[in-house]
């Protein structure tokens, strides 16, 4: 409960929350509160987790071991494959959307392919928060870090008839008795989607907001400006979707001269 409060007085959301004190209370059921780095090390290689995981695991555990064993882990983090994100590409996309009879739904998955939300940030999304008019929308993101994104003239007008539909006690815009829907839905429903469209192609629905930067970086827009859409903290991340521009390789084997 202690550590609950303490993590509640970081800001932290209640989903982040529950996901580290789950962390530490399974690392420190195996290990006792207090342990080595070297009994840590040895213990998460136990648990055979992907690289991603196991990154987590240890920024977690760090976490606690630097507030409750005051040391800092310095063992290594596991190296990530570099994979490039997908892309969906818009005939891929309509496609998807055509077998969602759910307009909620749809203007979800539409929000993460056009304006670049990520799949939490939709369903906690505010009404009060769209600015129809400047094709705005403010989001307050991961870390709680405020941001303004774009919306293009077609979603502003439907997500402005969609409000008008909705609940006006209840401020957020994907509704339910609880509040709002959870991440769970969309991502049952877009694995639903992807089977009865028959599309192929594995994505989830970060990889529509990864669709979203591509589609940017293709039209020219500034990296800094993308940086700031998404919500990133450092342009170092967002500069690997500049390896996912769409370039004509043909067309520039056909304008270089050899010498023969």
């Amino acid at each position: 409960m202690e550590m609950q409060q303490y993590l509640k007085s970081k800001g932290m959301k209640e989903k982040t929350i529950k996901t580290y004190t789950s962390v530490i209370h399974t690392v420190t059921k195996a290990l006792g509160a207090e342990f080595t780095q070297k009994q840590l090390e040895d213990y998460l290689a136990t648990l055979e987790l992907k690289q991603s995981s196991y990154n987590f695991y240890r920024a977690i555990m760090n976490f606690y071991t630097k507030k409750e064993l005051g040391y800092k882990i310095t063992f290594s983090k596991a190296k990530k494959g570099k994979f490039l994100p997908i892309e969906v590409n818009k005939v891929e996309f309509h496609k998807f959307l055509s077998v969602i009879p759910n307009i909620k739904h749809k203007l979800g998955f539409r929000l993460m392919y056009e304006s670049g939300l990520r799949v939490d940030e939709v369903v906690h999304v505010e009404k009060h928060n769209f600015k129809i008019q400047e094709l705005m929308l403010r989001i307050c993101g991961k870390g709680n870090k405020d941001r303004y994104t774009i919306l293009n003239k077609e979603l502003a007008k439907d997500i402005s008839s969609f409000i008008r539909k909705t609940n006006q006690t209840n401020p957020y815009l994907f509704q339910n008795r609880n509040g709002h829907i959870t991440t769970k839905t969309f991502q049952e429903r877009l694995n639903k989607a992807k089977k009865d469209s028959k599309l192929t192609k594995e994505f989830t629905c970060h990889s529509l907001r990864h669709s979203f930067a591509i589609n940017l970086v293709n039209r020219g827009i500034d990296l800094d400006i993308i940086r700031q859409l998404l919500g990133h903290s450092s342009i170092r991340t967002t500069q690997i979707y500049l390896q996912c521009r769409t370039i004509n390789l043909t067309k520039i084997a056909e304008v270089m001269e050899y010498a023969t």
